[in-house]
């Protein structure tokens, strides 16, 4: 026996069928990646340790013109911030490196909750400096510099290397070189 249903029966369980598979779509597309709880786990550390109380919300781009960039969140309460991350530049940094980044990042929304009219990079760095060494940072910029086919002035970033600026970051830890499974050289 064949049952009939009317036409208006079929469209609305079409609907319904739509709906329901296009929000399983987007809830599998909101899953984090290994590289998205990577890159969170580190910033949340960091955030931590540079006593930065707003939140950091990571996101895994597949282009970011400044390969990794914070920004505040539009309207966002309390405030927030949105760390932007190149997937492709990120895969090629080791822990050491990409903490580095992030800590970067970091002193920018560091700077913007205490002294939103003083962003530079150099300041930001002092900050980042607080948590990681100069020399993973120096390393990042090689890095950063390779990648664009040009090569900076390290002291005008970083600051000069001398045994006082070292001393303005007691907190940074021994430089460690480890690589993470998650597609790192």
């Amino acid at each position: 026996m064949h049952l009939r249903t009317s036409p208006f029966l079929r469209v609305l369980v079409a609907s319904a069928a739509a709906v329901c598979c296009a929000g399983a779509t987007s809830a599998l597309a909101q899953e984090p990646t290994t590289q998205q709880r990577r890159v969170q786990a580190i910033a949340d550390e960091l955030r931590v340790r540079l006593e930065i109380r707003e939140a950091v919300h990571v996101s895994i781009v597949e282009a970011n013109r400044l390969l990794m960039s914070v920004e505040p969140v539009p309207d966002s309460s309390p405030r927030a911030f949105a760390l932007n991350v190149e997937h492709d530049f990120a895969v090629t940094l080791t822990d050491a490196e990409l903490a580095a980044a992030i800590a970067h990042e970091l002193g920018h929304v560091w700077i913007f909750t205490h002294h939103p009219f003083l962003q530079t990079e150099q300041l930001a760095n002092v900050v980042a400096m607080r948590a990681v060494s100069r020399e993973a940072l120096a390393r990042l910029y090689d890095k950063v510099w390779k990648r664009g086919g040009t090569k900076g002035d390290l002291a005008r970033f970083l600051g000069p290397d001398t045994e006082t600026q070292r001393g303005l970051s007691p907190a940074a830890p021994p430089d460690q070189s480890t690589t993470s499974g998650a597609g790192t050289p």
